[in-house]
């Protein structure tokens, strides 16, 4: 937009242009045309377009009067005079536009492109004004943005070598592409000029059947092209890209062009198999060790079945004869094969863990409380142990897997316990607040439990929190507190197995909480396994 020179006249404002110099504007011009002054934003001419949009006529102007700052929104003033002083610094600035959004009449906005650009003329006293020329923004894309400075933000990452734009009009079978588009397909715009026939040529043979099938029913149908496809460029790369097309109508219906774009997605799709194949991998090599674990542990026990039939039998034949070193490597392998078997249970449980085709269900945790105190009644007697609990809620879950999770847990509560002390073992039970939940990054929305199992036992050491729930991992010896070293890790796999968590703490010179979150429901973005 050039700089423009008025005739001015005198008036009560000072020098102001001439009421014939804005005749000189055609009333229908292409857009919405306004002369705004800079220091106050008064407006002293609307062309026919203006008042047809915005409702505001020049009419309006001489009797009421009206400032541009009615107009845009309060919180863009401040980048419309921005504008005003960029383009009377720089004439390249004239041809850029800022979107914002312009209030009519009746209080409604809607979105315009707005060009401005200076009136010069040293004669006039009463501070610069501005012919501005402003464009419905009918892109369809609706406000998403918290101010059009977002938007604009938004657009720019479109500038890309990865995204481009073009229209292909139908008849005349010509298209014309954005930058972007001959970036992507690797072509100088100089040398060589993308057409419809060269476009074709490019898609990988093993996809052009695929594309033009799909472009012929768009194109018979009248609807949307999304379509992804491989391409090779004109430097012999091939690219994975996704296009959008729609067709543009005219006023019979029918369509005489399509707009569209293409985004080329080859590093993201790479990604996405990527992933997909290691998760594949990792699923697989998951599988077949749950699986050796299962067959490995399951055919140990025969030979330790035979090992301590005949330890046993060893045992009673010749207890007499067996005596000093003999009745004690005897007795130790007795013991040994005892741990051995127990160490196999546990690994055939945590194998069994998460095996498809256990059934998940309405358990009453209380009811499961029951059974594990049932179990373990006489342990308790002869410990003495205390267990002071709160009331359980009902969750979904696997009952055997519940019944696991509690006795190991109050097993090692009582395990652990002080010497000369008897254990005393609190359960609560509260829901999960909305921190909780979003600290262990599950659905705030859903319902989850909290549910803490504290001792008055030994503890541990706090660096140890989530140590104990590997496998085999131990802080003492087995000769001091036996066990396989694998009954946290079980509890582990069963709170992920459900979709929770679990995780333990030491309080000083009291003992060990363990707290797992367990939701009421499976989510059901996750399924039922």
């Amino acid at each position: 937009m050039n700089q423009t020179k008025i005739i001015t006249k005198k008036t009560g404002y000072g020098l102001l242009p001439d009421a014939s110099y804005f005749d000189k504007f055609p009333a229908y011009n292409p857009g919405l045309v306004a002369i705004v002054r800079s220091s106050d934003l008064k407006v002293f001419y609307v062309n026919d377009a203006f008042e047809y949009y915005l409702g505001y006529s020049n009419d309006y102007l001489k009797d009421i009067g009206l400032s541009f700052a009615e107009v845009v929104e309060e919180h863009q003033r401040d980048h419309l005079l921005n504008q005003f002083n960029n383009v009377k610094e720089s004439i390249a600035a004239r041809s850029a536009f800022v979107i914002y959004q312009l209030r009519n009449q009746k209080k409604i906005t809607t979105p315009f492109y707005l060009y401005a650009s200076p009136i010069l003329d040293n004669s006039i006293a009463e501070g610069d004004l501005f012919y501005i020329l402003m464009h419905p923004d009918l892109s369809k894309w609706g406000m998403p943005f918290i101010s059009f400075d977002s938007k604009d933000l938004f657009l720019e990452q479109f500038k890309s070598e990865h995204f481009g734009t073009f229209e292909w009009i139908i008849d005349e079978d010509k298209i014309y592409c954005s930058p972007g588009v001959y970036q992507i397909y690797e072509i100088d715009p100089h040398n060589h000029e993308i057409t419809n026939f060269l476009a074709k040529e490019f898609v990988h043979p093993n996809d052009k059947q695929r594309v033009r099938e799909e472009t012929k029913l768009a194109l018979e149908g009248n609807v949307e092209l999304n379509i992804e496809y491989r391409i090779i460029t004109a430097k012999q790369k091939i690219k994975t890209i996704h296009c959008l097309a729609r067709a543009i109508k005219n006023r019979d219906g029918k369509a005489i062009k399509y707009a569209g774009s293409i985004r080329d997605v080859t590093e993201q799709r790479y990604i996405e198999e990527d992933l997909k194949r290691k998760v594949e991998e990792l699923y697989n090599s998951n599988k077949e060790l749950e699986e050796f674990a299962y067959v490995a542990s399951h055919d140990l026990q025969e030979p330790l079945r035979k090992i301590t039939t005949f330890s046993d039998r060893l045992s009673e034949k010749y207890k007499d004869v067996l005596t000093g070193d003999g009745a004690m490597y005897l007795t130790r392998m007795i013991a040994s094969a005892e741990n051995m078997r127990s160490l196999i249970n546990d690994l055939l449980e945590f194998s069994r863990v998460s095996k498809a085709g256990q059934k998940f269900e309405t358990v009453d945790l209380d009811t499961i409380l029951a059974q594990v105190k049932t179990d373990l009644e006489l342990t308790i007697e002869e410990t003495g142990t205390v267990i002071n609990s709160q009331p359980l809620p009902k969750v979904e879950a696997v009952a055997s897997q519940m019944k696991q999770l509690f006795a190991n847990i109050i097993n090692n509560a009582i395990k652990f316990r002080k010497p000369d002390t008897s254990p005393v073992i609190t359960i609560e039970c509260t829901l999960a607040s909305k921190e909780e939940k979003l600290k262990h990054e599950v659905n705030p929305g859903d319902i989850y439990y909290k549910i803490q199992i504290a001792d008055n036992g030994i503890g541990f050491e706090s660096e140890y929190a989530t140590r104990i729930f590997q496998v085999f991992q131990r802080l003492h010896g087995k000769a001091e507190y036996p066990g396989s070293g694998i009954g946290l890790a079980i509890c582990k796999k069963i709170l992920e197995h459900h979709k929770g968590t679990i995780y333990a703490e030491n309080i000083h010179d009291i003992g060990a909480r363990f707290t797992f979150i367990l939701p009421e429901h499976l989510p059901a973005t996750k399924g039922k396994e």
